[in-house]
């Protein structure tokens, strides 16, 4: 069209869309909640509740958090149609419930909520979803999972970047008495050609991938990682086995319980982690064990944050075209008429 994209944004934000009407402004920030005095600064005296929409709730909703300029949200979304039934600058409970008493009798009618692992969703479920059945969201799950793993990884390489600096900071402590010296840390090459360093820092992409998907080079990289760090080995293996033990094959929805199967093959995972006595995956497994009702609850629902997720990516683009989220309330505008 040959026009300025800060001009047309201007255009519609000022012109084109009903966003300066008065009863619009209004409606922004109806919802807000008040601060009590001791919690009031210079800068803040309310949290911003810009969606409130009773009628966007279903017999599904997916509970998640993002983090927009500066502020983690809350976001609740139906599971179902994707539209925005909530959207809150804060993650407390306390506040997140003070505005749910909004939706009334609609709180009744979730039978399923999705969620992440973190505390306060877990108490917001019970305050205000009654009659929901918990659902850990399987991508967050998994993404712990995956951190474990990665973990490990790092602890290797900061080991030796801890070595590095320990022999340079002694090579600066003889250089006092032998100022001619000269700073030297031999590094080994690999088989692979690569050093244990590189090794390590390279090889985080392949540790995402079942076996069966590595290309050839990483084939190559795996055999020498493995051959020279076996944790890391014993703990990639275990984490296969557990995104098998979460695969769709063993999830019957048309069941309201869990086979005893797959209960059997998690406390056998369990007692495997305990085996191997690798910290990163203790802690994991730690995690999974508090939140084993919800994790299991997947396998008779097979309900997830996807349509959450989702819409994630579409708040990233409004807040790309947007300029960011410079003016707020214009982002707000926009995302109420696109999300709900």
């Amino acid at each position: 069209m040959g026009v300025d994209k800060a001009k047309l944004h201007d255009w519609y934000k000022n012109h084109l869309s009903d966003f300066t009407a008065p009863c619009v402004q209004k409606e922004l920030h109806a919802h807000d909640i008040a601060l009590p005095p001791p919690e009031v600064t210079a800068k803040q005296r309310s949290i911003d509740v810009p969606i409130v929409k009773p009628e966007n709730m279903g017999e599904q909703m997916a509970v998640d958090e993002k983090y927009i300029a500066g502020e983690f949200y809350t976001l609740l979304t139906n599971g179902k149609t994707g539209k925005i039934a909530l959207m809150a600058a804060t993650t407390k409970v306390s506040r997140l419930s003070e505005v749910m008493k909004e939706f009334g009798d609609k709180r009744f009618e979730v039978k399923i909520l999705t969620r992440d692992l973190s505390p306060s969703y877990d108490w917001f479920g019970r305050e205000n979803f009654m009659n929901a059945i918990h659902v850990a969201d399987k991508f967050h799950v998994l993404k712990h999972a995956f951190d474990a793993l990665q973990d490990l990884r790092i602890y290797y390489r900061q080991k030796l970047l801890t070595q590095r600096r320990t022999e340079y900071e002694v090579y600066l402590k003889e250089k006092k008495t032998n100022p001619s010296g000269a700073f030297t840390y031999k590094e080994d090459k690999l088989p692979n050609g690569e050093t244990h360093r590189e090794l390590l820092a390279r090889s985080q992409y392949l540790l995402f991938k079942f076996k069966d998907q590595w290309t050839e080079s990483q084939s190559q990289r795996a055999a020498v990682l493995f051959n020279h760090y076996p944790d890391i080995e014993k703990a990639y293996h275990l984490i296969c086995s557990f995104r098998a033990w979460y695969s769709p094959a063993n999830v019957d929805a048309s069941s309201n319980s869990v086979s005893n199967d797959v209960v059997i093959k998690l406390e056998d995972w369990f007692h495997k982690v305990d085996q191997s006595a690798i910290a990163e995956l203790l802690n994991f497994k730690s995690l999974v064990q508090r939140s084993k009702g919800a994790i299991l609850n997947y396998f008779t629902t097979r309900a997830t944050n996807a349509i959450a997720e989702s819409n994630n990516s579409k708040i990233k683009s409004l807040l790309n075209s947007n300029h960011g989220a410079r003016n707020l309330d214009f982002f707000y505008f926009r995302l109420t008429n696109y999300l709900t």
